[in-house]
């Protein structure tokens, strides 16, 4: 394979999602699809125990992937450590969420609580890893229904937030669509990229505003980006600075992917289907 050249014109990436690593991918699916009600689109293997399984809610792609296949497919070991990020899903009504999820079963992290003009909640999910509740606020309903969630925010902690910004936006090609505060260093900044809204926000804001800690330890997720070439987008994004974490390789019968690095060490895995090469 010819190595694609350094000083190439800029890579793209389309079709953005989430994937969260987990242990056991059944409990996982229980809560997710189960509890909150999104719907799985995609398995791997389709027989037994899955490795990767990918559900969908409104425009969110999420996918669940085992700390056992990650480390043999792709020579990345991992494991379970502080929360790196969270997941945020805009609802009706955060504190019937809350109390519908916990009730069955999920781990409070954080009751619901006014934080701006918003009202939060936060638990955990079987790996711990931190599904935060946002809405206006309102006075509850009191149903019993299952809740619906409008939109989605992946949200990842970072120690240096204007490093972060330059690499997502400036490197990845992500869009700035929000900051807080408008003047001065921000606390939480939001981009986005095709369907995926990302967030980026200092943990020293997190412990501020919400008393939760977080970074540090090993990764738990990774942002997935579709490219045309993965080979060319690992050399172009390395030569610029991009830890690599596992250079281009076939895997899943139809894929080709590489790792990279953000600067806080989260994952970032470049993929292509190999038919499309």
């Amino acid at each position: 394979m010819t190595q694609p050249s350094h000083s190439g014109s800029r890579v793209s990436f389309a079709t953005p999602q989430v994937n969260l690593y987990a242990h056991d991918i059944e409990a996982s699916l229980r809560f997710y699809r189960d509890v909150l009600g999104f719907t799985e689109a995609f398995r791997t293997p389709r027989e037994g125990p899955p490795e990767h399984v990918e559900l969908q809610v409104g425009t969110l792609r999420l996918g669940l992937a085992t700390f056992d296949a990650l480390r043999l497919q792709h020579g990345i070991r991992t494991e379970p450590g502080p929360p790196r990020g969270e997941l945020v899903l805009f609802a009706d009504d955060a504190d019937r969420a809350y109390r519908w999820t916990t009730s069955r079963g999920a781990s409070s992290v954080r009751p619901p609580h006014e934080f701006r003009t918003r009202v939060r909640s936060a638990i955990a999910d079987p790996d711990g890893n931190r599904v935060v509740f946002t809405s206006a606020p309102a006075a509850s309903a009191g149903s019993s229904d299952r809740p619906s969630f409008r939109n989605h925010l992946f949200d990842l902690y970072t120690a240096d937030i204007a490093t972060s910004c330059r690499f997502y936006g400036g490197l990845l090609g992500f869009r700035e669509t929000f900051r807080t505060p408008e003047q001065g260093s921000p606390d939480h900044v939001e981009m986005e990229l095709g369907p995926l809204n990302l967030g980026v926000s200092t943990l020293e804001a997190l412990h501020r505003h919400h008393g939760l800690s977080g970074g540090g330890g090993p990764p738990r997720g990774e942002v997935v980006l579709w490219t045309g070439d993965a080979d060319a987008a690992f050399v172009w994004l390395t030569a610029r600075g991009a830890p690599g974490l596992s250079p281009p390789h076939d895997f899943a019968r139809t894929l080709r992917g590489a790792w990279i690095a953000d600067p806080d060490g989260n994952p970032v895995q470049l993929v292509v289907r190999r038919a499309s090469r």
